[in-house]
Parts: C-alpha cells; structure tokens; sequence
C-alpha cells in the first residue's frame, strides 16, 4: 500500500490542492449567484476563477511540485494555463446554460475536465516535473 501511494503521490497532493482550489471556486461562484452579486453563471464563474488562481498557483508551486526547482518562469506559464483553463471554464459554463441546464452542471463538467487538464499542463509544461505521478526524492520535500 506503501508503495502504491508513493508511486502516485504527486496525483493524491494534486487531487488534495486541486479540490480544496475547486471547492473554493464552486462556493465563490455559487456564492456570487445566490447573493445576487453577479447574477450570470458565466461571469460569476469567470470571477471565481480569477480569485482562486493566485491561491492555486502557491498552493501548487509549494505541495504538489514542491520537488521541482523553483523557477521565475512558472508563474509565467501558471499564468497562461491557467488563462487557458479559464477560457475553457467560461466556455463549459456558457454551453451548459445555453443548453438551458442549472449552473450546477456547468460547475459539475468542469470538476471533471478541468482538473486532468490542468495537471497535464502543470506537470508536463508548467513545472516540467521529471516524474509525472510521483514526487521525485532528488529534493527534500
């Protein structure tokens, strides 16, 4: 069992800041919808995306690929998966609405899609990790 979760570690510490990072988006979005702050599932989810991305990229930087060397570069490429990401959240979120579905399941597709999205991104591109499903023991951490 051990090994098992050591072979996939870096997928569990994903899945453990990815959700609390998704929690925080789902609660801000339906949040701005239920208070009547912005009443457009589309715009509100576009605003919890834009409030949740500073905390995703230091919560990943420091626990998901807190074995991979720091470099000033990967806030820059952060940056652009996660516009990427964001320009997909918005798109899911306009589709399910246009197909005349409750904003919940724009929210549901994107718990879904998302997340393997942007850890292929963010393992492959963004923190260039020498080990896609474990954390490497090069470094302490």
């Amino acid at each position: 069992m051990a090994s098992f979760a050591r072979r996939y570690e870096r997928i569990w510490r994903y899945i453990l800041v990815g959700g609390g990072v998704t929690l925080a988006y789902s609660l801000i979005t339906a949040g701005f919808i239920s208070s009547g702050l912005i009443t457009g599932p589309t715009l509100a989810s576009a605003a919890a995306t834009i409030v949740t991305q500073p905390f995703a990229f230091l919560a990943h930087r420091t626990v998901t690929y807190r074995d991979v060397p720091h470099d000033h570069s990967h806030w820059k490429r952060f940056a652009f998966a996660a516009a990427s990401s964001f320009l997909l959240n918005i798109g899911i979120m306009r589709t399910a609405t246009a197909l005349g579905f409750p904003f919940w399941i724009g929210l549901a597709v994107g718990w879904v899609v998302i997340p393997v999205v942007n850890y292929l991104a963010g393992a492959i591109w963004v923190f260039r990790t020498k080990h896609l499903l474990s954390i490497s023991r090069d470094r302490p951490g």
